[in-house]
């Protein structure tokens, strides 16, 4: 399998086997709450790999033992705390509402050279975001937020974190 991915985020060809990731997002702190390994191929990375501090959002690296980007996945807002609000008149705007927890699923390949995944974005506290945004700051740069070691090949279950950053 590890030649499915290339070190630059592109996959080469399909994997046909795939993590299925789950997150827990709350207090402004996150959790690999699980890792189930799937038969199935892997969707494709849609975009060119993203740059930490360069590009905004957020998305999910799977990292070599030499912490080398293998895959990436772009992330939707992957907080829930906001919703795109279209008008009628065509315009769009973001709508902010209260936040809470929130659980996430992102699949990755199953790659034999995998040793962690990172989340990286630019916030994991949205009312300290929505604070910046309202003070006329500008968003943050995206930061490395939390890395996890991945179990394994042969299990499944609960990773443990190697890295927990906290909130700015």
């Amino acid at each position: 399998m590890a030649d499915n991915i290339t070190s630059k985020g592109q996959s080469a060809r399909p994997s046909r086997s795939t993590l299925r990731l789950t997150f827990r997002v709350a207090g402004g702190e996150v959790q690999l709450m699980s890792v189930e390994r799937l038969a199935m191929i892997t969707p494709p990375s849609a975009a060119p790999p993203p740059e930490i501090g360069k590009h905004g959002g957020f998305w999910v690296e799977l990292r070599d033992a030499n912490d080398r980007a293998l895959f990436h996945r772009t992330l939707h807002v992957p907080l829930g705390d906001s919703v795109e609000v279209h008008s009628p008149d065509g315009t769009i705007r973001r709508e902010f509402g209260p936040t809470s927890e929130t659980t996430f699923e992102v699949l990755v390949p199953d790659d034999d050279q995998a040793r962690t995944v990172a989340l990286v974005g630019e916030y994991l506290d949205a009312d300290e975001f929505r604070r910046r945004q309202s003070a006329g700051e500008p968003a943050p740069p995206s930061r490395e937020l939390a890395r996890f070691d991945l179990p394994t090949k042969g299990t499944s279950g609960t990773p443990r974190p190697e890295v927990d950053h906290e909130r700015e």
